[in-house]
């Protein structure tokens, strides 16, 4: 008698071990996506910023997004700036609607990306910011930029 409950004991807790075990794959994922939040600001000549904030590092800002419409000095036409400035592991990717991309994949932070080109003055777009790892992407909403 001695060996059979010594046996279901056993086996329960190797039951409730893969169970356990199950649940902690299926949490990581969920929490990842929340832990990233977004502020937004626009500027009247069309500029615009979007912050991602880690909140599992204490709200700190984890990168940004930046829109210069016609920008001087050593960046010239229209630049669209990722910059990852948390060493979390996870990289900035800003993304305009015309399918222009600066992208922190891959590199350590802190770490700046810049893509220029100009564009027809006057034109609307628009820009988010995506947190990237791997497979994992969160995105901001859109937000209104122009030329």
């Amino acid at each position: 008698m001695k060996v059979n409950i010594a046996w279901r004991l056993g086996s329960t807790l190797g039951a409730l071990t893969v169970a356990a075990a199950g649940v902690l794959v299926v949490a990581n994922p969920a929490a990842a996506e929340d832990s990233f939040s977004f502020t937004y600001s626009t500027l009247d000549n069309g500029d615009a910023v979007i912050v991602a904030k880690n909140n599992s590092w204490g709200g700190d800002a984890a990168g940004t997004a930046e829109w210069r419409a016609d920008p001087s000095g050593s960046q010239p036409g229209d630049a669209l700036t990722a910059t990852d400035v948390l060493g979390d592991g996870y990289g900035m990717e800003a993304h305009l609607s015309n399918g222009r991309v600066a992208s922190t994949r891959g590199q350590s932070a802190p770490y700046s990306v810049t893509k220029t080109g100009d564009l027809p003055e006057g034109n609307k777009y628009t820009m988010k910011l995506c947190i990237v790892k791997g497979s994992y992407e969160k995105c901001s909403s859109w937000v209104g930029v122009h030329a």
